[in-house]
């Protein structure tokens, strides 16, 4: 099993980290992708990488941590590391922001100016959206129009509605990472959140062919349904596999199979 994105270097693991990660390989998982979100948790991130085999790194700014004084050039620095397979997360997030159009305008910015930097290094980039979903689609599917068709893009902790789901399905080289919340209980209308309102994330997960489809704990956040209320950590994914495998009516183990080559592909691993 393969976890496409974790954050290992969060002080929640500050002190058990080494234990997180033996008891994920313990239980027969491959590999972790660990996932910088400013400067600082990229470095951390290229650490924690370094010293183990089976991790690897994502460099990149959040939407919520890109200022417009973020220099590039120390983030390229960061991305040129052997370890780091992907630029990101990187993105779109709305949510806190409210009707701010100059935080939109700068987080468009940022994110462009990640995707041009995974591009110049040949490297996929890990989406972060919320609330965001049409904008997102507009620079993702303006890019590949324009530039490389091979430019690779994960919509990590992906939420988007059968809508979105539609639109970014007919887009070459987009990929789509579940986490722990699809096993959350359906949200009854009306809701605060639009995730899973009435139950649509099944119908989503059955729209997206297993073989666009990656795992992702997100850890520490959203912890699966069964183990809900802790700290996540990579081992728990295999909920987020069992999930998938019952909405598809299929096997776990072809569920992770097919996810684990679909992630070595991705990032090259």
């Amino acid at each position: 099993m393969i976890d496409t994105h974790a954050h290992l270097d969060f002080e929640n693991f500050d002190e058990d980290r080494e234990e997180v990660i033996s008891r994920f390989f313990e239980q027969g998982g491959k590999a972790i992708v660990n996932i910088g979100v400013d400067l600082e948790t990229s470095k951390k991130s290229i650490k924690l990488a370094e010293k183990h085999e089976n991790i690897f790194a994502a460099v990149g700014l959040h939407p919520e941590c890109f200022s417009e004084g973020d220099r590039g050039d120390d983030l390229k620095k960061l991305a040129v590391n052997e370890k780091v397979v992907a630029v990101g997360e990187c993105g779109l997030d709305y949510f806190r922001i409210g009707e701010s159009g100059e935080i939109k305008e700068r987080q468009k910015k940022g994110f462009l100016a990640q995707i041009e930097l995974a591009q110049e290094l040949n490297l996929p980039v890990i989406v972060h959206c919320r609330n965001a979903w049409n904008d997102l689609f507009e620079i993702v599917s303006e890019f590949l129009r324009l530039n490389l068709k091979n430019q690779k893009f994960v919509l990590h902790c992906y939420s988007g509605n059968k809508n979105d789901t539609e639109k970014f399905l007919k887009l070459p080289n987009v990929f789509f990472s579940f986490s722990g919340n699809i096993t959350y209980p359906p949200r009854k209308s009306p809701s605060r959140s639009p995730f899973n309102k009435e139950g649509e994330v099944e119908d989503v997960i059955r729209m997206i062919p297993l073989d666009r489809i990656m795992l992702d704990s997100d850890s520490p956040f959203l912890a699966p349904q069964a183990v809900r209320g802790k700290r996540n950590e990579p081992s728990f994914s295999r909920y987020i596999a069992e999930k998938i495998a019952e909405i598809k009516e299929i096997s776990g183990e072809e569920v992770e199979r097919m996810t684990d080559e679909n992630a070595e592909k991705f990032f090259g691993i």
